[in-house]
């Protein structure tokens, strides 16, 4: 095991904020007779990456700016706690001058979103937005994560973590949006600059792209077990650089590539892979393997 490695290992089992343990095999929603209510929640993550900087009482969170890892290696849990604390010092410094702007009712954006989705599909009637205890519910936390991919520039990731409730299954997964280019947070061409207007279309973007593959998904289809295998580089949900991952291509059209990662037990890396995961076609390299590279098992999401 290389130090890397067994450092984010350390982390992973110390660390209380870190996303903890592996999900369940990724899977299709079980067939559900009758509607489907869609419950979206204003909880907020219970669990999280290392160092990450949450703005305060939103559901958006800053990453890929973490530094100091080393701190944990050479000096232990203290050095691990203290490592998390000027993490997400450096992500409070790197977006607090954006941060009225990135205090995004995340909620109320997904409400509206499925709703538009909801009211343009042919089965429309299985799905409801309307509480009914009686019936089969999908619970739909959203969130957004400012990603740093250098020092100044960050790409945004929509996510809507789903669980299925009101019923006698478990079942749960995440739909993960990456689709657009990166900027600076600040500056004429940032994040933030024209009252947001760029990220609000972004986050709107991912949101369109993030329901429908949820949709599709909770429809039965999306060839989840019927896709083909791939290496797929690209960056990813929670990391800084890219990376080469073995994925199941589900889907792909002209600007987004649908994948699903593989990811492992054993992975220290394994929670920036979790989820359905729609990808920007222009920032992504894909490379056809012709043997199933997940051996097996994969998952697709690490519980609360």
């Amino acid at each position: 095991m290389n130090r890397s490695r067994a450092l984010w290992l350390v982390i992973l089992a110390l660390a209380s904020v870190m996303t903890p343990g592996c999900g369940g095999v990724a899977r299709p929603m079980p067939e559900i007779d009758g509607r489907l209510v869609l419950q979206v929640s204003s909880e907020k993550l219970s669990s999280r990456p290392f160092g990450v900087y949450q703005i305060p009482d939103t559901s958006v969170y800053v990453s890929g700016h973490q530094g100091g890892a080393d701190i944990g290696m050479r000096f232990g849990p203290i050095g691990l706690l203290a490592g998390h604390v000027a993490a997400r010092s450096t992500g409070e410094m790197k977006t607090k001058e954006a941060e009225a702007q990135l205090r995004l009712d995340l909620p109320k954006l997904t409400e509206h979103a499925l709703a538009q989705a909801i009211a343009q599909r042919a089965d429309r009637s299985r799905f409801g937005l309307t509480r009914n205890p009686a019936a089969a519910t999908l619970e739909i936390k959203p969130y957004l994560v400012v990603n740093f991919i250098g020092s100044d520039e960050a790409r945004l990731w929509v996510v809507l973590r789903v669980i299925l409730k009101g019923t006698s299954h478990e079942w749960k997964t995440q739909y993960v949006a990456g689709v657009g280019g990166a900027r600076p947070i600040a500056g004429a061409n940032g994040w933030a600059a024209d009252d947001a207007a760029a990220l609000r279309d972004v986050v709107n973007r991912n949101l369109e792209f993030a329901v429908d593959v949820l949709l599709r998904d909770t429809s039965a289809a999306l060839p989840r077990d019927r896709g083909r295998f791939a290496t797929v580089t690209s960056n990813w949900l929670w990391l800084k650089t890219p990376r080469a991952r073995p994925a199941m291509v589900l889907d792909e059209t002209g600007t987004t590539v649908v994948v699903l990662p593989c990811t492992y037990e054993d992975d220290a890396n394994a929670f920036g892979f979790t989820g359905v995961t729609i990808l920007d076609k222009q920032a992504v390299v894909v490379k056809s393997e012709s043997t199933q590279p997940c051996l097996g098992k994969y998952l697709d999401i690490n519980p609360e």
